[in-house]
């Protein structure tokens, strides 16, 4: 290297310039006190095409990147649009789909019948429109062709938002909590259901309305319309994570599920949500539902724990339990009369009301019995027995309810889901057993006889409800099945009443009971299989007849 005049030190003239950027000083210079300026040696012609060309294909690799994502982009938002506001054919604006869509919201209170309407829901989600109006489809009889085609339309799109993380949102949840419940595979798709919910946050929504309602109290912030649309948004994703609990804890007490999700805080904290200006009488329906479930979980999780509770124990359990009950029904009593706009729907809130109280007393009696492993009436203690003539009242005061005023409780019964109609063929299975178990009065069996005609025929003219799996009338085909039963029952009393004392003192004790025996061993397939109801293993032995058996034995 050379210096030059100005005693900077120079690199031969062949060699091509850095720019100034690239001036830096080095130890070597540094000990003479130069300044250097480094060249670097001019490329072969060979090596500038190579970099020349290893650039070109750089960069048109980087363009076909940029190319194949924005393809993929626009392939995954076009799937996404379709599937929140593709329109199938099927779903034309017709009366059968909007009476659908507003009448299967008396019984999945998760919507907002201003906002929910059916050409919002359609903008919105084709998929949760299609489950709605495929429901609506059997329930309205719109013929097997028309069911069979939106029931298969249905099926690939929940496939679609299942395994699609993309298409999770607040519609698809909806759609999937709609069908669970008139789904054989309901305990499934409500798990699919609740995954979704989880990864959306849905569950956080009531916290944080809560919070910000707490906070207007405090700071009392302006009329903003966009705070009032934020907070419709978490009105409507509590309401959805309300349904989806009501959901699974019914699936838990009433269908054997495993244990899942369940309410964190105080339920009763949910009324708070009654005073927001979004609420509507459909939230009369769905909060009360909140808090009574989760009073039975209680229940249902004291009375099947793995250790045994002694029967003092259970029965002031039960007490207790009863009680809850109670207030829970003073208060949402006092809540729905008290509730101006809900005038004219209190009737059949009420009747509903009722009829929830009625069947959560049931169970709570039938199943301290299962607790206590008491079976055998003639051997229970005054106590159990007490139980058991509770759980009686309850299943005929819930008889009288549903028949007594058929038009705030049957009548719309079709849109209900199987649980409903289940509970009402096994309370009055339930109750024609527990009449032959503890007889009250000459007159009862008849009256029994005459309600369930009533019930039957009331249920037959709502138009029976069908689900996916085609189990058509099954519950009615149950409930005919249980009167014919109890009508040969009275109708072998009577005879043997007018009959020739003599002749019946002869005929042997097992030729007495057939009818008898007939309903006491009448446990229909779907409430061991598909439902936990107890109660219908109940039987009477009289202990003088288990003594005869005894000893026989011990004399063999």
């Amino acid at each position: 290297m050379e210096s030059d005049d100005s005693g900077v030190m120079a690199a031969p003239a062949w060699k091509k310039r850095i720019p100034p950027a690239a001036i830096a000083a080095s130890p070597r210079c540094d000990k003479f006190k130069r300044k250097c300026v480094f060249f670097e040696a001019p490329k072969d012609q060979v090596t500038q095409r190579l970099e020349s060309l290893e650039g070109e294909v750089q960069h048109l690799n980087g363009q076909l990147k940029e190319l194949g994502e924005a393809l993929h982009s626009q392939r995954l938002q076009a799937s996404h649009e379709n599937v929140r506001t593709s329109s199938p054919p099927q779903l034309a604006p017709t009366s059968a789909a909007m009476a659908a869509l507003d009448t299967t919201t008396k019984y999945i209170p998760i919507f907002d019948p201003g906002y929910d309407t059916f050409t919002s829901v359609r903008s919105r989600s084709s998929i949760l429109l299609n489950a709605i109006c495929t429901i609506g489809s059997r329930v309205e009889r719109s013929g097997p062709q028309m069911s069979d085609l939106l029931h298969a339309e249905l099926k690939r799109w929940i496939n679609v938002i299942i395994q699609n993380e993309k298409m999770s949102c607040l519609e698809s949840v909806q759609a999937l909590l709609v069908v669970a419940c008139y789904s054989a595979e309901r305990a499934l798709l409500l798990s699919f259901a609740t995954r979704m919910a989880l990864d959306l946050g849905l569950n956080e929504a009531f916290e944080e309305l809560t919070h910000k309602l707490a906070m207007k109290e405090v700071e009392e912030p302006p009329d903003v319309p966009g705070l009032r649309e934020e907070e419709r948004i978490l009105m409507g994703k509590s309401r959805t994570w309300f349904g989806l609990l009501v959901l699974e804890h019914i699936f838990r007490v009433d269908g054997g599920k495993p244990p899942g999700i369940r309410m964190t805080g105080n339920a009763r904290r949910c009324r708070m949500l009654l005073r927001h200006p979004s609420s509507t009488v459909l939230d009369l329906r769905l909060f009360s539902q909140v808090e009574l479930n989760v009073i039975r979980v209680n229940i249902n999780d004291t009375l099947g724990a793995s250790q045994t509770l002694n029967r003092t124990d259970i029965a002031d359990f039960v007490h207790d339990a009863k009680g809850d009950i109670d207030i829970w029904f003073d208060d949402w009593l006092r809540i729905i009369e008290n509730t101006t706009p809900a005038d004219q729907e209190k009737p059949y809130l009420l009747a509903a009301l009722r009829v929830q109280k009625c069947w959560s007393e049931m169970m709570l009696h039938c199943k301290a019995l299962r607790s206590i492993g008491v079976e055998n009436v003639a051997t229970m203690s005054p106590v159990e027995r007490n139980i058991l003539l509770m759980a009686k009242a309850s299943a005929r005061k819930h008889l009288r309810l549903i028949s007594a005023e058929p038009d705030f409780y049957l009548a719309k019964l079709k849109y209900a889901m199987d649980f409903v109609w289940a509970k009402c063929a096994f309370c009055f299975l339930l109750l024609l057993k527990l009449s032959r178990l503890l007889p009250e009065r000459k007159e009862e069996h008849q009256e029994l006889l005459d309600h369930g005609t009533r019930l039957l025929d009331e249920l037959a003219q709502s138009g029976p409800n069908s689900d996916t799996t085609g189990n058509e009338n099954v519950y009615l085909r149950i409930l005919r099945l249980s009167i014919e039963k109890y009508g040969r029952t009275v109708l072998e009393n009577e005879m043997g009443a007018v009959g020739d004392r003599t002749a019946a003192e002869a005929t042997p004790f097992w030729e007495l009971f057939d009818a008898q025996a007939d309903l006491q061993s009448f446990v229909p397939e779907q409430f061991v299989t598909e439902w936990d109801f107890p109660g219908l293993n109940l039987f009477y032995f009289p202990t003088a007849w288990q003594d005869f058996f005894g000893d026989f034995s011990l004399a063999v």
